[in-house]
Order: structure tokens, then sequence, then C-alpha cells
């Protein structure tokens, strides 16, 4: 009996531990940490790299054009991740932020404009970004295939964005908070 209550409590542990990873999100779940690493592997299991999936939620692009609401549009599909930034008018507004995952990234530049710029970090585990956004569409593709912790931060104006202001996944959900974390499920 005071074996099963041990194991009870450590997974009850390891599941609010996994669900306060993803709090920031608010739109994913994931199986606790530690239940996956705890089955045994062998000679024929997959790769770690290729284990696990993003959560559905963030799947598929939310709905937006150029001249949208002002923020950030992230969004995962088969092709890799992918964030927009837009706004209504023509008046340059400045978008800027970070991206940090747990493995490396491989990134491109999408629609950017003279003075719109991405910079990778020498471990290619971050990306930063600031683009002069002047009612188009500007942005970034990047894949990652062996990451399964993404942490997305985004500003405008050089104010952190409301939350509000960030879509994310076809529904386009608004995370809990920014900067807010993506957790693969595995």
């Amino acid at each position: 009996m005071l074996h099963r209550h041990s194991s009870t409590s450590r997974i009850r542990g390891a599941v609010v531990s996994g669900l306060l990873c993803l709090s920031g999100l608010g739109i994913a779940f994931a199986v606790p940490a530690g239940v996956a690493a705890a089955e045994p592997t062998t000679a024929t299991t997959v790769s770690t790299c290729d284990a696990g999936h993003w959560p559905a939620s963030v799947d598929g692009r939310p709905r937006f054009v150029a001249g949208s609401r002002a923020g950030d549009y992230i969004w995962h599909d088969r092709t890799g991740w992918h964030l927009r930034v837009t706004h209504p008018g023509h008046r340059g507004v400045v978008f800027s932020g970070t991206i940090r995952s747990d493995a490396a990234l491989s990134v491109k530049g999408v629609r950017l404009e003279r003075g719109d710029k991405f910079t990778l970090s020498a471990d290619h585990k971050s990306v930063t970004y600031r683009f002069v956004n002047h009612g188009w569409i500007d942005g970034l593709d990047f894949t990652t295939d062996c990451a399964s912790r993404l942490s997305f931060g985004g500003r405008m104006g050089g104010l952190r964005l409301p939350t509000g202001r960030i879509w994310v996944g076809h529904l386009g959900r608004h995370p809990l908070e920014n900067p807010f974390v993506v957790v693969k499920i595995h």
C-alpha cells in the first residue's frame, strides 16, 4: 500500500510539474516528464529526435491577412513552424522578439524588407528578430526536428505584446502569458 501511495504521489508531482511548464500557453498538454523516459529502449526504438509530436492546438495557420489586427501569428504544420506579423495601416510598426529551443533551429526570413533582420545564436538554439512592418506580412519559417520545447516572446513598439495580440494555431488561441512555452507531447 505504501508503495502505491509513493508511486501515485510521484505521478501527481510529475503531472503538476508538466502542467506548470505548459501553463504559459494554456492550450497544450503533455504526458508528464519522466513517464516517456521511464520506458525501456531497444536497438529498434526510434530516436528521441523523432519521438512525440507538437500539441494539436498549435497546428494550422491562424486566420489573418496583410493588415489584420496587429500582433504575432504563430503555427506549426508539416513544413515546420511559422511566425508572421502584420498590422492595419502603412505606418512602420516595429515587431521584435525571441524564439528559444532546446535543440538547434534552422531559420529563414519570409517577405522581409530592407531593415528587417533576424539573428540566429551561435548555438542555433535561439533566434531574435526585429521587423519594421508597414501593414504587409513579415515573418520567419523555422524547423527544429529534435526540439521538445519552444518558447516565444514577442514585442510591438518595444512593449511586450498583450496575450490577446498573439494568435496560435488554426483556432487562433491566445497564450496565458508572454513569453509562453510549447512542449512536445511524448
